[in-house]
């Protein structure tokens, strides 16, 4: 079977994450990495049969199959389009775009030529999410929901001292939302859909949030999740229902260790290995693998409404607190 070749765009901190797992494949074969500075791209060419800092070349090498876009967030939408117009099927890692008009264009570019274009988010493909979606029907009427995504960032200390970095960047749109908070959207909305209202509380440092809170309003319940750049805590997912709760003891990307505890204290919980921060990448690696084989277009569509609605949700969190990227 002929393996599935794939260029990658960018040479970020994400690539060599992208390159590790996908080496757990035979799948998949990584034919060519480009980015703007050839040093930077040196670092990766023993992964590669070529680098090069000519974009047209990967674009145009037909023995691509696939393009992974690991750009900052602002040029997402630019270079994933690009990728499409090509012909290429394309893995775009999140948030898919900042706009949810952008994200809409590229699925809907996607459809018309019959490609496969997939948010590389791990959430939703981890099974251990998935047995929670289905657990969460145990616990009875819905309440309450809190995410709680606090990771301290070192690119934060630099940026305190005036070095800003793509992370932090207004012009890339970057900041806590659209990072760890892309996580937690996914958790809760993977469950409920969208939500009634949207409203983000952000703290605001030269133009981009380093920590905030997302407030969904269900109607008849409400969910709040924090997302933090700017200080730590232990990460977790609750949801409270007028039976039991539901907890994930990791973060919203992990998912690795959930528990289903009762009002009568009985309780259940289903884990997985917690060998690294990366390691449910597999999950949606294997997915994508999986539709470009089987052709599943269905599918693929599927999650991309799964997509348009936490791109809607973020869209409309950053409009309600005054972000403008």
């Amino acid at each position: 079977m002929k393996k599935i070749n794939v260029g990658i765009i960018g040479s970020g901190f994400i690539v060599p994450v992208f390159i590790s797992v996908s080496k757990m494949f035979k799948d998949l074969h990584l034919r060519a990495i480009w980015g703007r500075h050839e040093e930077k791209l040196l670092s990766f060419k023993d992964e590669v049969d070529y680098y090069t800092c000519d974009l047209e070349r990967i674009l145009s090498d037909e023995e691509i199959d696939v393009i992974y876009v690991a750009l900052p967030n602002a040029l997402h939408y630019e270079y994933a389009m690009k990728a499409l117009k090509h012909g290429k099927h394309v893995i775009l890692e999140k948030p898919f775009t900042v706009y949810y008009k952008d994200a809409k264009k590229l699925i809907d570019y996607a459809s018309r030529h019959s490609l496969i274009i997939f948010e590389a988010i791990v959430t939703i493909h981890n099974p251990y999410y998935q047995k929670a979606v289905k657990a969460k029907d145990e616990i009875g009427e819905i309440k309450m929901v809190t995410c709680n995504y606090s990771q301290y960032s070192r690119r934060y200390d630099r940026f305190k001292k005036g070095e800003i970095l793509p992370a932090f960047s207004k012009d890339l749109a970057g900041g806590a939302l659209l990072d760890l908070g892309v996580y937690n959207t996914h958790f809760v909305t993977g469950m409920f859909g969208m939500p009634k209202d949207v409203k983000y509380f952000p703290n605001v440092e030269k133009g981009v949030d380093t920590s905030g809170v997302l407030v969904l309003d269900y109607g008849k319940f409400k969910a709040t999740c924090i997302a933090a750049k700017d200080c730590k805590a232990d990460s977790y997912c609750l949801v409270q229902g007028d039976k039991g709760y539901l907890r994930n003891n990791t973060t919203s990307s992990r998912c690795a260790d959930f528990v289903v505890k009762m009002n009568d204290g009985k309780e259940k919980r289903f884990s997985q290995d917690k060998r690294g921060e990366f390691d449910s990448w597999k999950y949606e690696i294997k997915e994508f693998i999986r539709l470009y084989r089987n052709n599943e277009l269905q599918k693929a569509a599927e999650y991309n409404r799964q997509t348009l609605i936490v791109a809607k949700v973020l869209d409309k969190a950053l409009k309600s607190a005054g972000l403008d990227y």
